[in-house]
C-alpha cells in the first residue's frame, strides 16, 4: 500500500474528508449554541421551598442550546430530589425550555424515618409535627395507606381524625383518634369492626361518659374504657322485633 500513490492519495482524501467533517461538526454544534439558546425556562408544580430552590440550582447549571442540551440527566436530577415524584422537560420551540414537576402529597409519617405519600410510597422526607403517625413493617406501605383512606372515611361521621396508625409485627392493627381514643381492631374484619365502632360509639359515651380505650374484637360489641375507671363491655346486638 505505502508504495501504491493512488492508495495513498486515497487515504489522504479520505483523511482530509473525515477532519473537514469533524470541524464542521463542531462549528455547528457552536452557532447551534449560539443561536439557539434557550431564552426562557418556566417551572410549573414546585410547591415547596425546597423544590424551588434546588430546581433553580439546576437550572442554573445547565449547559447547551435549544438541540444540545441533556434533558434526559435533567430529567434524573429533577426525580432524585426529595418532594419529586415525577417530572417531566420539554423543549418548546424556538427558545423555551418547560419543565412540569408533580410533588408527593404527604399523607403521614412513616416509622418516624420518612414520609408516606398519597400512592402509598415513601419518600425521603423528614416527618414533621402534626402529621399522624404510622408505625407498621416495612414493605406494607401499599396496604396501609389504602387502610388509612378506609378508616379515615369510617370515622368520619364522629368527627373522627386519626393520629396514628399501629401494625404490629403479628398483624393486629389499632389506632388512636383525635383526643386520645385508642381503638384496637385485630387482625380481621377491620372495616367491620371500625364501622360498628363508629356506629355505636356515641350510644357508649352518652351511657358511660368519655372513653380513653376500646376493644373491636368482640363478636357483638365492645369493650371499652372509660377515662380513670375499669373497663366494661358494651353490647351491641340488636333485639329481635316481636
Amino acid at each position: 500500500m505505502w508504495d501504491k500513490p493512488e492508495s495513498l492519495n486515497r487515504l489522504t482524501r479520505l483523511i482530509l474528508v473525515m477532519t473537514l467533517l469533524f470541524a464542521a461538526w463542531i462549528i455547528g454544534r457552536a452557532l447551534l449554541e449560539a443561536f439557539f439558546p434557550f431564552r426562557q425556562v418556566e417551572l410549573i408544580g414546585a410547591r415547596h421551598a425546597e423544590t424551588q430552590t434546588e430546581t433553580h440550582k439546576l437550572i442554573r447549571s445547565l449547559k447547551g442550546g435549544f438541540f444540545s442540551m441533556d434533558l434526559q440527566q435533567l430529567h434524573t436530577d429533577l426525580e432524585a430530589l426529595p418532594w419529586v415524584r415525577h417530572a417531566q422537560v420539554r423543549r418548546l420551540w424556538p427558545g423555551r425550555l418547560a419543565i412540569e414537576v408533580i410533588e408527593h402529597r404527604a399523607a403521614a409519617a412513616w416509622n418516624d424515618r420518612a414520609t408516606l405519600n398519597t400512592y402509598g410510597e415513601v419518600f425521603p422526607v423528614q416527618p414533621w409535627t402534626g402529621l399522624p403517625r404510622i408505625y407498621a413493617p416495612e414493605g406494607m406501605e401499599l396496604e396501609v395507606a389504602r387502610r388509612y383512606g378506609e378508616f379515615a372515611e369510617l370515622v368520619a361521621p364522629i368527627n373522627g381524625r386519626i393520629e396514628q396508625l399501629v401494625v404490629s409485627a403479628r398483624l393486629s392493627w389499632r389506632i388512636r383518634l383525635g383526643g386520645g381514643i385508642s381503638v384496637e381492631l385485630g387482625r380481621e374484619k377491620l372495616n367491620e369492626r371500625l364501622a360498628r365502632f363508629t356506629r355505636f360509639y356515641p350510644q357508649a359515651v352518652a351511657a358511660v361518659g368519655p372513653i380513653q380505650r376500646v376493644d373491636m374484637r368482640y363478636p357483638n360489641g365492645f369493650a371499652g374504657e372509660p377515662q380513670h375507671t375499669r373497663p366494661q363491655k358494651v353490647e351491641t346486638r340488636q333485639a329481635k322485633p316481636a
